[in-house]
């Protein structure tokens, strides 16, 4: 049995592409497989399993001893317990490549695409296997939530050409659809604070210390305005209770393509400068945490 599991703190590409990589490996290689979460899904990601009439993976308690495809992550940190026990046999992912290392030959895809589901509708194109409405609805739904409606830089040709096939084959609106998806996504009326600073929470390695990044998106930082000085002090308890060097939140407003980005820890200070206001730096023009947000802050920190 192989074990199919997306990353830490999952977001709707890491639980639809377990979901639909699982079936691509049983259609086109023949092996038994099973989806796995590292975590419940968010209420975008609730939404599309319904349209999909799929339910949600497990939760993942460990893969030690296991036979394991990661998707939508190649970095150890975002890994389920019991990786370094665990055989990594696959990879489907559209980041850069982090810290995997592997005993034996391993199938790895990598693309430079806006969605890890992307990658996945070419394989099953290439594989000449039918992709079931379920499937596209949930490849469709990724792609959209994680190109943010195609308005992201990290979309690409691929990931248009994509979507417009799997609607088709959804058999459903596609404006419609991302008008809806987009509404789910940034509403976050209920959610605590430790949840919104959780939500898509990613932690990268830099030398022998750690920083994390996470990141919500919103239609208006009203949303946000009465949460801020409790979000930096979560953000800075992060570091205190975990020995984080930095920990950051980008705030998207995706209205605007404006990002705030909140952050505190030892290395704030290399920030400073280019904060506009005490731990806050504002960021135009940008949507990607992962070509965007990320690299400028690997840049800052050095």
């Amino acid at each position: 049995m192989i074990q199919v599991v997306g990353h830490t703190n999952p977001d709707s590409d890491s639980i639809c592409s377990a979901l639909v990589a699982a079936d691509w490996l049983k259609a086109a290689r023949g092996y038994e497989a099973v989806a796995l979460a590292q975590g419940e899904v968010t209420s975008e990601t609730a939404f599309i399993l319904e349209q999909a009439g799929v339910q949600a993976p497990a939760i993942c308690e460990s893969v030690a001893g296991q036979k394991v495809w990661l998707v939508d992550y190649t970095d150890l940190t975002q890994a389920p317990r019991g990786i370094e026990e665990a055989e990594i046999v696959g990879i489907v992912d559209h980041h850069r490549l982090g810290d995997v290392t592997t005993t034996n030959p391993l199938e790895a895809w990598i693309w430079p695409v806006g969605c890890s589901c992307t990658i996945l509708y070419h394989l099953f194109k290439m594989e000449n296997v039918e992709i079931t409405r379920a499937n596209a609805v949930l490849m469709l739904g990724a792609i959209v939530s994680d190109t943010v409606a195609f308005r992201s830089p990290t979309c690409t040709e691929k990931d248009r050409v994509a979507a417009e096939a799997l609607t088709d084959i959804a058999g459903i609106n596609l404006d419609a659809f991302c008008d809806q998806l987009m509404q789910v996504k940034t509403n976050i009326e209920g959610l605590s604070v430790d949840s919104l600073v959780d939500r898509d929470l990613k932690k990268y390695p830099m030398g022998e210390d750690f920083v994390v990044v996470g990141q919500i998106e919103i239609a208006s930082f009203d949303q946000v305005d009465d949460k801020v000085e409790a979000m930096q002090a979560e953000l800075k308890k992060r570091c205190t209770e975990e020995g984080f060097k930095l920990s950051a939140l980008m705030v998207t407003n995706i209205a605007t393509s404006v990002t705030k980005l909140l952050f505190q820890g030892e290395w704030s200070e290399k920030l400073a400068a280019h904060a506009s206001e005490a731990n806050i730096v504002m960021m135009e023009n940008t949507l990607s945490r992962k070509k965007q947000g990320w690299p400028w802050l690997q840049t800052v920190l050095g």
